[in-house]
């Protein structure tokens, strides 16, 4: 029989809405087709006009090749019932906004959702709401500002910031929830120019000796990791408790007697001075509460998708597993070049895998539930023709992550497939961040003096 005139008899079935339910009775179709073959069935069987895109899950994976491919590389006979799982297709990303920077923007955090939160290059960090509105910013950093993390709403409005300076900031940012109501089309009508709302700087950490790369809060706020260029990682204490404290500081400098002239010098120097790179001074002081020592090189990425559970990516070729109670690194993958980015499912959103990317140029998978000492890479993705620099699993779906590269792309994944749903041609220099806005929105930040956001909707 020729290849064209083989048939396969499927049998489709989906969780969509009972209008998008077909007929539960196995149909044949032809061998070659593809998905695009397979959307036009469904559609025929649903009797839709106009027409869906949708896409299939066979065996666990998306249906990438045709369908004749697909048995023969899962070795399933052609015999068989195909069961197939329908749903509907992944739009392409819509370009929403660019927001302009006075330099790189080298880091991005929206998991605020309503608000976006950038530091830059020169130091400065930013607030913008959803239209597009920036509403606060502020030097926090003497050099590059490297990693931005907004702290959850238990904790109030507060976020975290650090740079080359070798410093991390703990900010009240009362932006954040002003976001919100500036963002209702409303109160932009009532506003041509919004106000800013004030950057504060509450508390100081102080203890590596080189640049902080990374930040990672703890899934409940009152911590924080940090990464740097000193291969350490430092736990710290942040949160309301560190707020509340630096309240009371602040309280008691009110009170106490006025500074002598070279005490006022010193105080100039730790500070930043009167130059133009100057920051606000911090009323409170915070030592790190434990050092993970493991790491060689730099550490670029930490994540910490649970309460026990620490990850960490470095430029010395590996990824490491942190039990944070004990500080034991409780495991080790190693890859064949730098690790930059890492990116772990939010606990009870994903199956419990853990994605990292870098000089090699594929993003990789780790199932760290295997036994220790026998990490290995459970799957490759390649599709970015340079450097991953930034990795973001989507908040509430185990399958899709986000990743930025120096190729200028950021891609959009589905992780039971090889190859991207959809590639965004977010910069026109090296993209340098990403992160999700919520469950719909997506941004980046890049070489290109530029944030940008995209409107997704899986």
């Amino acid at each position: 029989m020729a290849a064209e005139d083989v048939q396969i008899t499927c049998k489709f079935y989906t969780k969509l809405p009972a209008e998008l339910k077909a007929p539960e009775t196995a149909v044949t179709v032809p061998a070659k087709l593809t998905r695009y073959g397979l959307s036009q069935v469904v559609n025929h069987l649903l009797g839709l006009d106009p027409p869906k895109a949708f896409d299939f899950l066979v065996n666990g994976e998306l249906v990438r090749l045709s369908l004749e491919q697909l048995l023969l590389a899962n070795s399933v006979s052609a015999e068989a019932v195909l069961e197939v799982e329908y749903f509907l297709a992944v739009v392409p990303p819509d370009a929403q906004q660019t927001l302009p920077h006075d330099d790189w923007v080298s880091a991005v955090d929206g998991s605020r959702a309503d608000a976006l939160v950038s530091g830059s290059y020169d130091g400065m960090l930013r607030i913008w709401t959803g239209a597009g509105a920036c509403i606060s910013s502020v030097r926090a950093h003497r050099g590059p500002v490297h990693a931005v993390a907004a702290l959850p709403r238990a904790h109030g409005a507060a976020l975290l910031s650090a740079g080359k300076d070798h410093i991390i900031r703990l900010m009240r940012a009362p932006g954040l929830d002003a976001a919100a109501s500036r963002t209702n089309p409303a109160h932009q009508a009532n506003e041509a120019a919004p106000p800013m709302e004030p950057l504060e700087v509450a508390a100081v950490y102080r203890g590596h000796t080189d640049a902080v790369e990374s930040l990672a809060p703890s899934p409940a706020g009152d911590l924080c990791a940090s990464g740097s260029w000193d291969a350490s990682i430092r736990v710290w204490r942040t949160g309301t408790a560190v707020l509340d404290a630096s309240e009371d500081a602040a309280a008691g400098a009110a009170e106490a007697p006025p500074l002598s002239r070279s005490a006022k010098k010193r105080k100039a120097a730790v500070d930043g001075g009167d130059d133009a790179m100057a920051v606000p001074a911090a009323p409170l002081e915070e030592a790190a509460r434990a050092t993970l020592a493991g790491h060689s090189q730099c550490v670029a990425t930490v994540a910490w998708p649970s309460p026990g559970v620490l990850y960490s990516g470095s430029w010395d070729h590996s990824v490491r597993r942190w039990d944070v109670g004990s500080g034991a690194n409780t495991d080790t993958l190693n890859a064949s070049k730098a690790v930059y980015c890492v990116a772990a499912p939010p606990e009870g959103a994903g199956a419990g895998l853990v994605a990292f990317g870098g000089a090699e140029r594929v993003l990789r998978l780790w199932d760290p539930r295997t036994a220790p000492g026998e990490a290995l890479a459970k799957r490759g993705f390649t599709s970015h023709g340079d450097w991953i620099t930034a990795a973001a699993w989507h908040p509430t779906s185990a399958h899709h992550l986000a990743t930025a590269s120096f190729d200028c792309s950021a891609k959009l994944w589905d992780l039971r497939a090889l190859v991207p749903l959809h590639t965004l041609a977010a910069h026109t220099d090296k993209a340098l961040a990403v992160s999700w806005a919520g469950p719909a929105r997506l941004a980046s930040g890049g070489a290109d003096c530029a944030l940008r956001t995209f409107g997704v909707s899986l």
